[in-house]
């Protein structure tokens, strides 16, 4: 199994370049909040890489001080199953934290895609980071 499991992931790789220097993922964290802007193209990553990076969000969702996740999808146009089976883990371990995740800033053809998936059932869509972050930031509080 490639995803480690979060209890034996060594969290203290998180600090310095590790988080800064991810290929797929730009993490950014605002005071509770946590973006994760995946780049440049989805299906085009090595699988190792995307589940190696995916654990290291994931450990850094554990946090105790991050309580919100937004995933900001403005610079993808399309991605396979295996990155929204990643992105959709990220948004299951802030639910199981108790805290809340969402999608913001998606093209048309990826909104699409993600309401086929009927993924908005389970995590909301907003128009922009700052939408996004701003109704979070309200439902947690």
């Amino acid at each position: 199994m490639i995803f480690a499991r979060l209890e034996s992931f060594d969290t203290s790789i998180l600090t310095g370049k590790i988080m800064r220097h991810l290929k797929i993922f730009q993490v950014d964290l605002q005071n509770e909040t946590l973006f994760v802007k995946p780049r440049g193209e989805g299906s085009v990553f090595r699988y190792q890489e995307l589940h190696q990076e995916t654990n290291a969000v994931r450990a850094h969702l554990a946090q105790p001080h991050v309580r919100a996740l937004v995933i900001d999808l403005s610079e993808m146009e399309y991605f396979g199953s295996e990155f929204i089976g990643a992105l959709v883990m990220m948004l299951r371990e802030t639910r199981v934290r108790k805290g809340k995740g969402c999608f913001c800033s998606a093209s048309p053809q990826m909104l699409q895609v993600l309401q086929n998936m009927s993924l908005f059932k389970l995590w909301p869509h907003f128009a922009t980071r700052d939408e996004a972050h701003s109704q979070l930031t309200s439902i947690a509080s």
